[in-house]
């Protein structure tokens, strides 16, 4: 019987030059522009010893582009602590004003990233697209398709847990996802994502060492394996897990010194190095297959010698089969 998601595995990739610099130019400008029209729509003010981050634009598209969701803050410049949160979420019922504000400038970049997906053999389709200038890494994950939304937030997990019926979590609607990944729009070449052999068919977290008490993400605790938990979930399982440890000399080559006791190698128990993506140079592309496990290569965020405001800005997307 067919499954409701694709079946094939796509080759992770880094692509120098997926963008060529008058393309990389439109997104920057056009990125720039929302950022500064950001700041004036929500009348922010930003001292002299401040500054202001957008962590992420999330835009998703069906038809169309129809959705936005933008999340900002305001750090102070001396030890980088967060001053101020804003969060911009749009629905069908609300103004939408960003949408349709760079709706021409995201259609534009869409069609010249399809093409270029097709010039370098990986046809698909754009189904998400989003700007992420994190100032922190992403845990140990995968992306793709989300079961049913209410089931996914839910806090506490069920009584069911982890017996859930297709009823429950199966979504409004199956997509067959295909490859996603980032390019380098204003980031430093040694920044990386470090991509795993396990995969998964649904959006999950892979959080072996900690109790669903003590979660890396809390509010998901549905979607996520915890410690001493049975690996399979929604009538699925997971796969192409080792059973082992993770090779300590890919973990060395992952993992440096100074964060190896808040990573330590028991968190990789049972999987294995795919490849680790860096980012490259400006207009760089590195991509992988959307049901893959993988997380960012940690990297300094806070403090006088951490990320402060330099960017780590990021053109991120999810792609679907054609």
């Amino acid at each position: 019987m067919a499954k409701e998601y694709n079946e094939n595995l796509y080759e992770s990739i880094q692509h120098p030059d997926f963008f060529n610099q008058s393309q990389l130019e439109l997104v920057r400008s056009g990125y720039w522009n929302l950022y500064n029209d950001v700041i004036k729509d929500q009348n922010l003010t930003i001292a002299d010893d401040e500054y202001f981050r957008i962590n992420e634009v999330n835009f998703l598209k069906h038809d169309d582009i129809d959705w936005c969701q933008i999340v900002g803050k305001i750090y102070d410049t001396a030890e980088y602590q967060v001053q101020q949160k804003i969060q911009i979420d749009f629905n069908q019922n609300e103004p939408m004003r960003f949408v349709e504000s760079y709706k021409d400038w995201l259609r534009d970049i869409i069609e010249i990233m399809e093409q270029r997906f097709a010039d370098i053999g990986r046809p698909s389709k754009i189904k998400a697209i989003a700007f992420h200038n994190f100032s922190a890494g992403l845990k140990i994950h995968c992306d793709g398709q989300d079961i049913n939304i209410k089931l996914k937030r839910a806090v506490p997990r069920p009584t069911n847990h982890p017996n859930y019926t297709k009823e429950q979590y199966q979504p409004g609607m199956y997509t067959k996802y295909a490859h996603q990944g980032l390019i380098n729009i204003d980031s430093l070449p040694d920044k990386a994502t470090i991509i795993f052999d396990q995969w998964f068919p649904y959006s999950t977290y892979y959080d072996i060492i900690n109790t669903v008490e003590t979660l890396d993400e809390p509010a998901r605790p549905v979607i996520s394996f915890a410690k001493d938990e049975s690996l399979e979930r929604f009538d699925e399982h997971i796969r192409d897990l080792t059973g082992e440890t993770f090779n300590r000399k890919h973990y060395i080559e992952m993992i440096e010194s100074r964060w190896q006791n808040e990573l330590p190698l028991a968190k990789f128990h049972g999987l294995s190095l795919n490849k680790i993506l860096y980012f490259g140079q400006p207009g760089t592309l590195i991509s992988w297959d959307n049901k893959r496990y993988h997380m960012a290569k940690p990297f300094l965020v806070s403090g006088h010698h951490g990320i402060g405001s330099e960017n780590r800005l990021m053109l991120q997307y999810e792609s679907v089969c054609l």
